[in-house]
């Protein structure tokens, strides 16, 4: 079985600069006939600043870790980790490797965010949030085409993305998944089980030979969180760069 090392992918052109129709289209056809020509040009104005000034900083780690053993519940790494999760021999039956991955766009958009809810700039703010979670499901889906890339390699398949906190995968596994992925390398941190920086997302994907696919969107759909969720794959279309 070949063994991959801890790779660390750091991207200098993030190729996930979003424009006016990226942010509308997400909006869906109701609340994008309904934006007014102020927000348009707000909007526009906001997407020139974040690109000026370089308020998206997008980076990307994954690792590939042969799996030792594994069972219903559980899959054992070589290296001695281990991934617990009810659902996981359901989900990634036959993986002979699991990807761990981790990626974030910095926390300048937050800190921005913050600002407009202080300033009472509410529209901004929430404007502001809602472009940084879209390229943040741009880098994931970035992130997903790297690990796929390496398991063709491999002459394998991947799996669908699982992520932590959705039913079946703990969010307890975060830290071990961004341990693996080696987020500190990119400036990402676990504290009390959540992301630091909160605009960063945490991946599994299972890899073998023959895996389940699935997309971000139909796990959004049975989520246990779904209802309360502002960042559903179902409210905002999927992205590709």
């Amino acid at each position: 079985m070949r063994v991959l090392k801890s790779r660390m992918t750091a991207i200098p052109d993030p190729g996930i600069q979003l424009t006016l129709d990226d942010v509308t289209a997400s909006w869906g056809p109701r609340r994008a006939r309904l934006a007014s020509p102020r927000i348009l040009e707000l909007l526009s104005k906001m997407l020139a600043q974040i690109d000026a000034e370089g308020w998206i900083q997008p980076k990307l780690s994954f690792r590939i870790c042969p799996v030792a053993s594994s069972g219903p519940s559980w899959l054992d790494l070589q290296g001695g980790s281990r991934i617990t999760s009810r659902t996981i021999g359901h989900h990634l039956p036959g993986a002979t490797f699991l990807a761990a991955g981790v990626c974030t766009i910095g926390d300048t958009i937050e800190k921005r965010v913050s600002e407009g809810f202080a300033a009472s700039d509410r529209l901004r703010a929430v404007m502001l949030d809602e472009i940084g979670t879209l390229a943040l499901f741009r880098l994931t889906d970035r992130l997903e085409r790297e690990i796929q890339a390496e398991a063709a390699k491999l002459g394998l398949e991947t799996s669908g993305v699982l992520n932590p906190g959705e039913d079946g995968l703990d969010i307890s596994q975060q830290a071990t998944i961004a341990e693996l992925a080696d987020g500190p390398s990119i400036g990402v941190s676990n504290a009390a089980v959540m992301l630091v920086p909160r605009k960063s997302v945490s991946m599994l994907l299972g890899i073998g030979p023959r895996m389940p696919k699935w997309s971000r969107g139909e796990r959004c759909a049975v989520c246990a969180a779904r209802d309360r969720c502002p960042h559903r794959r179902s409210q905002l279309v999927e992205v590709s760069s």
